[in-house]
């Protein structure tokens, strides 16, 4: 079974410019935990998570409409192809500990999300080993990690 056969299409992204409050906005309004961040050409660079956006703004007390996503960005952006095998991108996300990727298209622009809940939902009614499979992706993802938060110069909170 392919991504693109579980995953969620008709998805909204934010851009590197955009705010937090922004962000926060489009998860209200498609009642969602995560949007895509994508720059100029519509390449995804990161995933901005519900959990991400509240710790950023509660824990350095800033306002959501002074931040922008690129400032919560870490790392390369982790997604799958949209043909890529479902085994496969459940494997990427034990190795990542993440719940959700962004699915690109063969142009590299997003064309939906995948989420182990998608998944799990299908593996329950058809597939006993994608069910195992799904099992080992949520006990690897819910393995605790370290709350890593990028230092904030004073010259950058002013700026």
């Amino acid at each position: 079974m392919k991504v693109k056969d579980v995953m969620k299409t008709n998805v909204s992204f934010c851009s590197t410019e955009d705010s937090l409050m922004k962000a926060a906005e489009v998860m209200r309004h498609r009642d969602c935990g995560v949007v895509p961040i994508v720059d100029e050409d519509k390449k995804v660079v990161g995933m901005l998570t519900d959990r991400d956006l509240c710790l950023a703004v509660v824990a350095r007390n800033r306002k959501a409409s002074d931040v922008k996503t690129e400032e919560l960005l870490r790392g390369k952006a982790i997604v799958c192809a949209a043909d890529d095998k479902v085994e496969d991108a459940l494997r990427k996300m034990r190795k990542y500990q993440v719940k959700r990727l962004a699915a690109i298209g063969a142009d590299g622009e997003v064309v939906g999300i995948l989420s182990v809940t998608d998944v799990l939902q299908l593996a329950v009614r058809k597939d006993k080993k994608l069910k195992k499979k799904v099992y080992a992706t949520l006990k690897a993802i819910f393995k605790p990690r370290p709350i890593v938060l990028r230092e904030v110069s004073v010259s950058e909170e002013n700026s």
